[in-house]
This record gives C-alpha cells, sequence and structure tokens, in this order.
C-alpha cells in the first residue's frame, strides 16, 4: 500500500493527539479540583475515542489517491477537529455530540475501506 502526499493527514493526527492530550489533563484536573462532585457523577472522556476516529480517517486519507474526494477528506478531518473544539460556541443544541458521532461512523466506514484495501493486496 503506498501513502499519497500524507503530510496533511500527520498534521491533522498530531494536532488531535495534542488537542486530546490537553483536554485529558483537563480532565484529570477537574476531578482533583472537585473530588466531591467527581464522586457523584459519572464523566466521559471522549478525547482517546476522538483520536482514535481522526487517526483512522487519516490514514484512509492517506491511502487515497489524489482527487476530489481526498480533496473531501482533508475538509472533513478539519471539521471534526475545529467542530470538537469550538462546539460550544455553535449554538446548536448537541453540536458536539453530532460532530462526535458523525466522526465515529465516518472511522468505521474508513476502517472497512482500509480492510478491503489489505485484503485486496
Amino acid at each position: 500500500m503506498k501513502l499519497h502526499k500524507p503530510l496533511f493527514s500527520i498534521i491533522v493526527i498530531l494536532i488531535q493527539l495534542i488537542l486530546s492530550l490537553i483536554s485529558y489533563y483537563d480532565f484529570i484536573e477537574w476531578g482533583k479540583a472537585n473530588p466531591e462532585l467527581n464522586a457523584l457523577i459519572c464523566r466521559i472522556f471522549h478525547g482517546d475515542s476522538l483520536f482514535i476516529f481522526v487517526t483512522l480517517i487519516g490514514f484512509y486519507e492517506m491511502l487515497t489517491k489524489p482527487s476530489l474526494f481526498k480533496t473531501f477528506l482533508r475538509i472533513f478531518l478539519i471539521c471534526i477537529v475545529l467542530g470538537t473544539q469550538f462546539g460550544g460556541l455553535i449554538p446548536i443544541a448537541d453540536f458536539y455530540s453530532g460532530v462526535y458521532n458523525t466522526a465515529w461512523f465516518s472511522a468505521v466506514v474508513a476502517f472497512f475501506l482500509i480492510l478491503i484495501r489489505i485484503i485486496k493486496k
């Protein structure tokens, strides 16, 4: 399998890794600052799975030959990263969840498309 111009996807994946690590440290700090609330509620951290989703979609983008579809995948990756970071600024109810679920579905599709390419080789 040949990688076609992987620099863009590598940069997006690294940016998502950094953002996920920052989000994780904020998640841990909030738990330390509010131990009584942390014991009462069950908080879920989505940064790790979001990083995996961006990695899968980015890897599939690396495998795709230059075309209009590759450009669409690049724009889609940017929308996922920016949508999850600035979801609180968008005045749409549950915007973050919508972007997260779209990334989840797209990562599953990308995973199966990668598997199909591996099986064909």
